[in-house]
């Protein structure tokens, strides 16, 4: 009984590293596939460019960023930008960069 236990406990700790650990890695998002989804629901034609433009300059933005954030709210915030089944990294910057409290602000344009 006493070896059930430890090794439970072992289990549990195990899968809590993980989560974390996985909380701390850059989410691998389809930007293609979402930009084409995208561009067929839509009325302007350019092929989903603006989107791919947009997303992955979003994606080096967090790619830049992603070790000011805190594990908490990169959970919280991959979870948010892949609701519905589309992932996209501009939901993602913008969950994070709200999340900070606007302490984070891009690129001055």
């Amino acid at each position: 009984m006493r070896t059930f236990i430890f090794v439970l406990a072992a289990i549990v700790a195990i899968c809590e590293i993980d989560r974390v650990r996985a909380a701390d890695e850059l989410p691998a998002f389809d930007i293609m596939r979402n930009c084409k989804a995208e561009a067929a629901g839509s009325t302007f034609d350019d092929g989903g460019a603006s989107c791919t433009k947009d997303e992955t300059e979003a994606k080096n933005e967090v790619t830049n960023r992603w070790s000011q954030f805190d594990a908490s709210q990169k959970r919280s915030c991959i979870g948010e930008s892949s609701t519905g089944g589309d992932q996209s990294y501009v939901e993602l910057l913008t969950c994070l960069e709200m999340g900070s409290g606007g302490q984070f602000r891009g690129r001055k344009q």
